[in-house]
């Protein structure tokens, strides 16, 4: 298992992703999760930009291990519009993905939020008819789709037991959960309760949270015991399931937090301090 950055803390500090990738290729980093939000969003960047990216990861080798889709907390609108809007968005993210060389695509805010007025089994309804339609039109080029659980009420994907369900439901051979750590904390989900997805594992993502909140804040600073979940996914084949995909198998570090407008102060400061923690509890973590 390889270690990965995700240009998140970045975007949530307010610097740009050719900022957020130099600094990749500065800490050692071959492996990115890029996020597709703020400044590095692919729907909205101009094409200076776009070549600015594309340009630093073709020279420095860097691999684009994972796209997270940020902006879908529409995924399971009853506006259709709306939903269309996220559809759109996803395929131009896919789109960008594939430019950078990669294949693993990730659509966050757990499917979408449950509103108001729209009941929980028309909501996941929703949410199976935009993703899915994402999924068959991944398929076609050769994309893989990831799903996580969110971890509060509001989220339409909000355990490991909707998460195992969404992808029995869509029936797809390109889905994939992704683990996230700190979710799994908050939801009070042991290393166990990874058992059900075990075939399909193939990404995982660290972040901190002091157990209540999501803070996505400096690894080793909160609650989570990442040892504990990182052997449980190695013991469940995480790497064996990666190689029969083609993929890398990567641990994202994650940290500044989109949903709640959270301030990065000091991205860079924020990973060299991830690092050094990692290197204490798991030094057979490469980079």
């Amino acid at each position: 298992m390889r270690l990965a950055l995700n240009t998140l803390v970045y975007e949530v500090g307010n610097k740009g992703p050719g900022e957020s990738l130099r600094s990749a290729v500065k800490f050692g980093f071959k492996y990115i999760e890029y996020a597709g939000i703020r400044k590095g969003n692919p729907a909205t960047m101009d094409k200076s930009s776009r070549n600015e990216v594309l340009k630093i990861v073709k020279d420095n080798g860097l691999v684009s291990s994972q796209m997270l889709l940020v902006a879908t907390r529409d995924t399971a609108s009853p506006d259709p519009k709306k939903r269309d809007a996220v559809f759109d968005y996803m395929k131009k993210c896919a789109d960008f993905q594939m430019e950078l060389g990669g294949r693993q695509l990730l659509v966050c805010w757990g499917g979408g939020l449950y509103e108001l007025g729209v009941s929980p089994e028309q909501s996941w309804l929703y949410m199976l008819e935009n993703v899915g339609r994402f999924a068959e039109w991944c398929l076609d080029r050769d994309l893989l789709v990831g799903f996580e659980l969110d971890p509060h009420v509001y989220f339409i994907v909000n355990n490991t037991g909707k998460l195992a369900k969404v992808v029995e439901d869509l029936g797809l051979p390109n889905v994939y959960p992704n683990v996230d750590v700190g979710h799994l904390v908050i939801t009070r989900e042991g290393p166990e309760s990874l058992e059900k997805l075990k075939s399909r594992l193939l990404h995982v993502h660290l972040s901190e949270t002091e157990s209540f909140t999501h803070t996505n804040s400096i690894l080793g600073t909160g609650a989570v015991d990442f040892k504990l979940y990182v052997d449980k996914l190695l013991e469940l084949g995480i790497e064996e399931n990666c190689k029969k995909y083609g993929e890398p198998c990567v641990a994202g570090i994650e940290m500044g937090s989109e949903a709640s407008g959270g301030f990065v102060d000091d991205p860079d400061g924020w990973v060299q301090q991830s690092l050094d923690y990692l290197a204490k509890i798991m030094p057979n973590l490469t980079k």
